[in-house]
């Protein structure tokens, strides 16, 4: 089969070789290193924009073109620039490619090197080409988030002839909205992964023609107009493409999470990741107290983490007590020091104890935004943005000083309270503070500034703490995009309810083929049968631990004075198993069953490591399951090799057991209890 080409009136963009492995195709990278990837930037460049009214395509070609020579040997990074002999507008596109991929990313830069301001650039589209190639077309990509129990959700659609698809982000939230900003577009059996590294608002295009399946391809922010005054300069979104070919889209997939793992993704210091948390209010006694009870019976947690709550006159030992009352937690953000009824020596005390016990220390912070009144409203209010009817404010990034303040704030916190993971929070839809302060001359330019200084505020705080971990929320999983996902860590992917296990299972099937370091939370509040009549160990409490097995995993040992050594003994048993399957979740995955929510369905997921011969799958039948037994087929597997095979139900470990990877690729497993579930294990014989 003919791979597909990139076309625009500038070079092709080779796609990679096929290889068969096992049981399914499996895509391999490229073995030419991504050089022929930059062949593109040797003629007509893969983005546009229109300048004094013109389309790039009319001039750029007259621009002044200068470049640095590409290798195309392993890593590479280049620079090119396209200059307007006339106002001296630069355009500078940043060029990265990776060894053994054939992938390739760039961000595009706009300086204005003249003497006065230049003509209005207009709809910048840093993704700008087409595709083409033989076959049906077929866009996969997934729900953002929207606090439903459907977030992440796959999503298949075809493209017709002369279709077209739009999507984009809302409310200036890069993955809140009907996409995530990632896109896999299958043409017949070969196709590209798209990623867009924006944390702003954002909109991709896909227009198929009529004749033929040409895919035309466009990405940038959402809207852009405006002027650079001379000696400014702007950055767009990052695009990221990713080629594949062998007609195994989820193969493709696989691909694309071993080049995030290995190129993208942050490296957590502190791995394995299990939590235990609690919510801010509560009293820092009763904190200690827990954390003491742990240590007594050397419960293996790697990190504590305060949520919100802690700070300013916040009270109220519950969420839901915090929620009410003359002074809410969520009208205290912007008094960033702990509140004297709970923390009356402040956070100190938690942070030593902790550090002593060598465990990690997370803090939730919701630094973007402040509320009217509070001390650094009061103190700096020409940091802030305002919106119309909304009393939150919106802290101007793009202002360098607001950017200090704020940097130097969180930084402190970080170093008297040894935090080891900055838990950075953010709860406004942005872009209505953004349009309100853009000129019309200037449309674009305060979220461009803002998305800039977030970066910067992020680089700085890594910068002066090596080893500090970021986790990114924002009412959940709303800033997945790839700028986000190179810097930290989503730990609370979505504010959907706090007990569903159900979706749980179905946000992580649909994020985990796009965003492999994320986790639920949400399961600290769905695994804590300490107050519960049934035994620990029962089939159904199993199965609420195992639904929430990611890349991170919470639990929730309840208060200190639930001290029932039994309950503790049961769950150390449930983290012993997690820390032991952990290493797999940063292995290939694939879903086993179809998306669904219903509650009597069955959902399995396997994670495979090739580079280890080995794997897990997870079965899970659900509270309604209608079914007593299923057949599953497995992925990766030799079907003429060994395997030693290990079947859990309960959390015990059980008899190891050889089978043929034939047998193991059409694995048969009964769960007669509902809910309940299984978990296999799976290593190639030598």
């Amino acid at each position: 089969m003919k791979p597909p080409h990139l076309i625009l009136a500038w070079a092709l963009l080779a796609f990679g070789a096929l290889r068969a492995d096992g049981q399914t195709a499996a895509v391999s990278p490229t073995t030419a290193d991504g050089s022929v990837a930059l062949q593109a930037w040797k003629s007509a460049p893969p983005f546009s924009f229109n300048y004094g009214g013109k389309p790039s395509t009319e001039f750029l070609s007259s621009w002044t073109r200068t470049g640095d020579a590409v290798s195309g040997e392993g890593d590479s990074v280049s620079r090119c620039s396209y200059i307007d002999p006339v106002t001296r507008l630069r355009v500078t596109a940043e060029i990265q490619t990776y060894a053994g991929y054939d992938a390739v990313e760039w961000v595009l830069r706009f300086r204005n090197e003249g003497t006065t301001d230049t003509p209005i650039i207009d709809n910048i589209l840093p993704l700008d080409l087409s595709v083409t190639g033989s076959g049906d077309v077929t866009l996969h990509h997934a729900h953002g988030s929207t606090a439903k129990a459907s977030d992440f959700q796959p999503l298949n659609e075809p493209i017709a002839a002369g279709g077209v698809l739009n999507l984009h982000s809302e409310n200036g939230l890069s993955s809140s909205g009907d996409s995530l900003p990632y896109f896999n577009l299958q043409i017949g059996e070969c196709g590209v992964i798209i990623a867009v590294g924006w944390t702003g608002g954002w909109k991709a295009a896909f227009a198929r023609e009529m004749k033929a399946p040409v895919v035309a391809v466009t990405a940038g922010m959402g809207q852009t107009h405006l002027l650079l005054h001379p000696g400014e300069e702007i950055r767009t979104p990052r695009i990221l493409l990713l080629n594949w070919t062998g007609g195994d889209w989820l193969a493709a997939q696989n691909l694309w999470r071993r080049l995030v793992l290995a190129h993208y993704a942050p490296r957590i210091n502190d791995r394995p990741l299990v939590f235990v948390g609690s919510w801010g209010s509560e009293l820092i006694d009763r904190k200690l107290a827990l954390v003491d009870l742990l240590q007594r019976h050397q419960f293996p947690y790697d990190t504590y983490t305060i949520d919100a709550g802690w700070f300013g006159h916040s009270v109220g030992d519950t969420e839901a007590a915090n929620n009410a009352g003359p002074s809410p937690w969520w009208k205290n953000r912007g008094d960033w020091s702990p509140s004297p009824v709970t923390y009356p020596h402040g956070l100190g005390p938690l942070g030593e104890t902790l550090h002593q016990d060598h465990r990690g220390f997370s803090l939730w912070i919701e630094s973007e935004t402040a509320d009217p009144g509070t001390e650094i409203v009061t103190q700096h209010p020409g940091w802030f943005l305002h919106a119309p009817k909304r009393p939150t404010l919106l802290l101007n990034l793009g202002d360098a000083t607001a950017r200090r303040g704020i940097t130097d704030l969180v930084s402190k916190i970080v170093t008297d309270d040894q935090v080891t993971w900055y838990r950075q929070d953010f709860n406004i839809p942005p872009a209505r503070y953004w349009s309100e302060a853009d000129t019309p001359d200037r449309v674009g330019m305060t979220e461009i500034r803002h998305i800039e200084g977030l970066y910067a505020f992020w680089d700085e705080l890594h910068a002066l703490h090596p080893g500090l971990n970021i986790d990114n929320c924002a009412s959940g999983g709303r800033r997945l995009d790839l700028e986000m996902i190179s810097r930290s860590f989503s730990i609370w992917r979505s504010d959907f309810g706090n007990s569903n296990a159900i979706a749980e299972e179905m946000q992580t099937q649909g994020l985990s083929q796009w965003v492999p370091l994320n986790m639920s939370f949400e399961s600290l509040f769905t695994t804590a049968p300490w107050n519960q009549q049934e035994p620990f160990g029962s089939s159904a409490q199993v199965y609420d631990i195992r639904s929430g097995y990611g890349a991170g995993f919470g639990v929730n040992p309840g208060p200190a004075s639930a001290d029932n050594g039994a309950w503790l003994d049961w769950l150390k048993k449930a983290v012993d198993e997690y820390r032991e399957v952990e290493p797999y979740f940063y292995g290939d995955f694939y879903p086993l069953l179809p998306y669904t929510l219903e509650e009597n369905a069955w959902t399995a997921w396997q994670w495979d490591r090739p580079d280890l011969k080995e794997g897990i799958v997870l079965v899970l039948r659900r509270p309604e399951g209608l079914y007593t037994a299923m057949e599953l087929s497995l992925h990766a597997l030799d079907p003429r090799a060994q395997y030693a095979v290990e079947i859990r139900r309960g959390l015990e470990k059980t008899d190891i057991r050889m089978m043929s990877g034939e047998d193991l690729a059409h694995l048969q497993i009964s769960l007669p209890e509902r809910p309940s579930s299984a978990l296999i294990l799976y290593r190639k014989s030598l």
